[in-house]
């Protein structure tokens, strides 16, 4: 068993600078992306890349785990055959399918809170451990920045085994609760005649919107082989089974992989395939250089992936799955960690059946047991030696075929390694699932609501992380039920997810006047106040909330940072023992124990606690730099944060909430590493470079009595780029830097920024009002605004005086440019005005496909489809899932030049535009992007149509 850390190469499509505006929710409420950059620049530039590797082997696995793509598992090889387990793309290639843009088809994805999540593919935490008992385990995880929420997963391989355990932690770190799933996300490269197994007879669609047979569905396609997937992706969710296990199995190459996770633990099932229909072709090209096919099988806590649930402060939920090599099993019907297990039947010339079973087993079993049984009836029983190095198979013959059998494996010590009866799983009788369309459910106009709708709204909408629609979905409740106890708390304790404390107060004031032993309202009462200033009232509704129920850890975590910023550390120990014995998982809570522990002078102690913490959770930076402050030395702790300055302020962040100002300075101030050894994402700046570290060390030296002059100084010199805030400590660091100075723009823009994230638009457009008359050259300021007075529903005119200013000082920035042509069309400016406006970006051969597309279009409306058509010629477009794409657009513009051909009377040059666009668009000779093949979309077909039908032609 070894685990070690090495570098793979791999050929790897270069990616460009993200997009450098920040998507604030309150511009895009429906994919909640702030505070990170979105990353659509993607390039058709292959080079070989060389990407650190985490390595875990015994005699019969060996896995690959690349840390800087988001911690998948990149390949698990079964060493007796030499078979992938997973999708080992030979190639990482990105395209736009992630929740914030690049995606890579490749291994196991873990995605929490959202799918594709936010970091999938940027680098994350991790460690690598081994145990007494001889295994080894690599461990990956993030905090995200959205939420504050962290995720850990932990894989392990044991000696003489061949399981491979994933074992996951998810933790609300932070002070509100937040809505999250999990889904386990694994590719599986696949052929024709692959095959799908999972224990199952209804599927479902996303958003429940159907239910359909499996394996062969309503239209007579069985979907279990993958080759007949031809009419479209199949996206379809388990439904009615409680079965542990799902897999793939390849009969060409006679291997396969199985999953196993109990209902316990995570209950859902799904399955996904591109098919090989044209456009799943092309997804084949775009994901891959050797247009190889991969399925998906994942495995979820909800029943699909439109569900949501909320995971409350300093909740910790854990769960665990094995994954295992099917070695020359010719199909499965049972599978567990401990062994898989296939069952055939065969016709005897005799009149008499015979059984068939083949067993792979995934650790030595000596003087094993085999029973076959019909009923209470002992058909046949034998010992043997099963190894996991090779299949055991038995042929039963002259069995009665009307029987049913069963097969059991038990261990020498009598337990159960794994059993099976013929035709018998754990599923929800067929008679209780409706097939077909499912009921709909919809809520009434706004004006018929009642108090419980508004409330409901309100929560789907937060669940489905709108959460600044559902702000305003509370408060139109309120104004038709003051009184509404649910409401006023529901209103109150989002305000404080959102920072808008003084809102929060009233609400949730309102809310105990009706119920005053409400814990969770309670809870969030002290948040509103402490962020207020008003400590003594914050520490008295936490008292109040702690007293028992699902808030008392919480709650007894903000107690102990009271305590501690009030100089009681030992009070603060006290209570934070308190509150982990709660929440035992809680490690933000477990390093600010060993933090007080070490700085009270109880050193030994402190190194104690700091073992046992690292146990549960070794890839943590904050009980890292415990460690190196308890005087232990980690240089790849100061690369690994200086990758990424959010983590040292996530560092500082803990320190400053328990008044630890010299601790939080002491990390600030130092000098990180640069160059070889520090990987970042593209875009994410130098902790020297990123004035939000620089705010924050004058802040804590003015703490500390001493002078933050020069730090703020400096911050307010430093590049704003890339540079998004959101939490809520910010508000205070900078708004002690323009108390300081109110001069400092840079302040002021990103204090807006801050206000923004809450959805605070007065707040917000204040601020930068001030950082424009400051300093009118911040880049992304007059986007920011102009957007912002767009989505308030205000003059067009005033945007656009604030993007076309915006275009002389950021000319490059796209995000101006759709915000002047958005403005532009609202003043009703013809398309000719829109055009000329984005013809004025000033290198039309790097414009961003987005605008590409934009622009042709808007040419095209103009009746300018020269121009329009150049626009496509020798340039990549990435693919994106879901959005447009160069085929849609490229045919839209030519198909209306055909109409506007054909309404002038020009009729052959009409018709000879639609005679050649299956010719253009299945070659599409001037796009390097690999789009060859032009479907034949109904819109599309319903307007060619029209133009030859015009033109006399039927």
């Amino acid at each position: 068993m070894r685990v070690w850390e090495d570098t793979v190469s791999l050929p790897t499509y270069e990616e460009g600078p993200p997009d450098p505006n920040p998507p604030f929710d309150y511009f895009a409420p429906r994919r909640i992306n702030y505070p990170y950059t979105i990353r659509n620049n993607l390039t058709d530039r292959r080079v070989s890349k060389s990407w650190r590797a985490l390595m875990l082997e015994n005699e019969y696995l060996k896995c690959v785990v690349l840390p800087d793509l988001g911690g998948h598992l990149y390949s698990c090889t079964d060493k007796l055959n030499g078979a992938e387990m997973f999708y080992a793309n030979p190639s990482i290639k990105l395209t736009q399918i992630g929740y914030r843009g690049a995606w890579a088809a490749l291994g196991i994805e873990f995605n929490f809170p959202v799918s594709h999540n936010w970091m999938t593919t940027s680098p994350v935490d991790y460690a690598i451990t081994t145990e007494p008992d001889g295994s080894g385990s690599v461990w990956v995880g993030n905090i995200d920045r959205v939420h504050g929420m962290q995720w850990t997963v932990q894989l392990t391989i044991r000696p003489g085994r061949t399981v491979l355990e994933q074992h996951a932690t998810l933790y609300n770190r932070s002070d509100s609760r937040h809505r999250f799933y999990w889904w386990t996300n694994a590719a599986v490269e696949v052929w024709d005649d692959s095959r799908i197994i999972y224990p199952m007879r209804f599927t479902a669609s996303h958003g429940f919107r159907d239910v359909d047979t499996w394996p062969v569905d309503s239209r007579g396609v069985d979907n279990s082989v993958v080759g007949n997937h031809r009419y479209g992706p199949v996206s379809r969710f388990s439904h009615g089974s409680r079965e542990a296990y799902m897999a793939v199995y390849h009969p060409r190459t006679r291997a396969g992989v199985a999953h196993y996770s109990p209902a316990l633990d995570l209950p859902a099932k799904k399955i996904w395939s591109w098919s090989s229909d044209a456009d799943g072709l092309d997804w084949r090209r775009a994901l891959s250089d050797n247009n190889s096919a991969y399925v998906e099988i994942q495995a979820g806590l909800f029943r699909d992936q439109e569900t949501y649930g909320f995971l409350e402060p300093q909740q910790v939920v854990r769960f665990s799955e094995y994954w295992m090599p099917i070695r020359d099993l010719g199909g499965l019907v049972r599978a567990n960690p401990n062994a898989l297990l296939n069952m055939t039947r065969r016709a005897d010339g005799d009149g008499t059946t015979g059984v068939d079973i083949a067993l792979n087993v995934t650790r030595l079993f000596d003087d094993a047991v085999i029973t076959l049984r019909s009923g209470s009836e002992t058909v046949a029983t034998e010992e043997v030696h099963l190894n996991p190095a090779t299949t055991f198979r038995r042929q039963y013959t002259g069995l009665r075929a009307e029987a049913q059998y069963t097969v059991e494996v038990q261990s020498s010590a009598g337990t159960l390694v794994i059993t099976h009866t013929e035709g018998e799983y754990d599923y929800t009788p067929a008679s209780e699932i409706k097939v077909g369309v499912q009921p709909t459910h919809s809520y009434p106009p706004l004006e018929e609501r009642s108090e419980g709708e508004f409330f409901t709204v309100g929560d789907d909408q937060e669940r489905n992380g709108r959460r600044l629609e559902a702000m305003e979905t509370y408060r139109a409740g309120l104004s038709r039920f003051p009184d509404s106890y649910g409401l006023h708390k529901a209103a109150g304790r989002l305000a404080v997810a959102l920072k808008q404390y003084e809102t929060a107060t009233t609400h949730l004031q309102s809310a105990l006047e009706r119920v005053s032993n409400d814990y969770e309202a309670l809870y969030y009462l002290g948040h509103a106040l402490a962020a207020r200033g008003q400590t003594e009232r914050a520490r008295l509704a936490w008292e109040a909330s702690q007293r028992y129920g699902r808030f008392r850890p919480a709650s007894l975590f903000s107690l102990a940072a009271a305590a501690a910023r009030q100089g009681n550390l030992e009070e603060a120990l006290a209570l934070l023992g308190e509150a982990v014995e709660g929440a035992p998982g809680a490690v933000r809570a477990g390093g600010l124990e060993v933090a007080l522990l070490r700085t009270t002078g109880h050193r030994t102690e402190a190194s104690t606690r700091l073992a046992r913490w690292l146990d549960v959770d070794p890839t943590s930076s904050l009980l890292r730099h415990e460690a190196v402050r308890l005087g232990g030395r980690d240089e790849a702790l100061w690369r690994h944060l200086a990758g990424d300055p959010e983590r040292i302020i996530e560092i500082a962040v803990d320190y400053l909430r328990f008044g630890l100002f010299a601790e939080a300075l002491t990390l600030l101030e130092r000098d990180f590493p640069d160059g070889s050894g520090v990987v970042r994402e593209p875009g994410a700046p130098s902790p020297e470079s990123y004035p939000l570290i620089a705010y924050y060390r004058g802040y804590c030296r003015d703490a500390l009595g001493g002078d933050g002059s020069a730090d703020f100084t400096a911050a307010a010199r430093m590049p704003t780029a890339y540079v998004f805030p959101n939490r809520a400590e910010t508000l205070d660091v900078l708004l002690h830097a323009i108390a300081h100075d109110p001069a400092d723009a840079t302040a002021h823009f990103l204090l807006g920024s801050v206000y923004l994230s809450g959805g605070m638009m007065d707040q917000a457009m204040e601020a930068w009002e001030t950082a424009r008359e400051l300093n009118p050259r911040i880049p992304v300021l007059h986007r920011n605004m102009g957007y912002t007075l767009l989505h308030a529903g205000a003059s067009p005119e005033r945007a656009i005086a604030l993007f076309s200013e915006g275009t002389r000082v950021d000319e490059r920035n796209v995000g101006l440019y759709f915000g002047l042509d958005q403005a532009m069309t609202r003043a009703g400016r013809s398309p000719g005005e829109r055009a000329d406006a984005m013809l004025a970006y000033p290198d039309l051969a790097s414009m961003p496909a987005s605008l590409v597309y934009q622009l042709a279009r808007t040419l095209a409306d103009a009746a300018r489809f020269e121009e329009a058509e150049n626009l496509f010629r020798e340039r990549f477009f990435p693919r994106e899932e879901g959005g447009t794409n160069v085929r849609e657009v490229y045919l839209d513009v030519r198909v209306e030049r055909a109409e506007a051909l054909g309404a002038a009377g020009q009729c052959e040059e009409a018709l000879n535009v639609v005679d050649r666009l299956n010719q253009e668009v299945a070659g599409l000779s001037f796009t390097r992007d690999g789009l060859q093949t032009f479907i034949e979309v109904p819109d599309f077909q319903q307007r060619v149509g029209e133009v030859r039908a015009a033109c006399g032609e039927r």
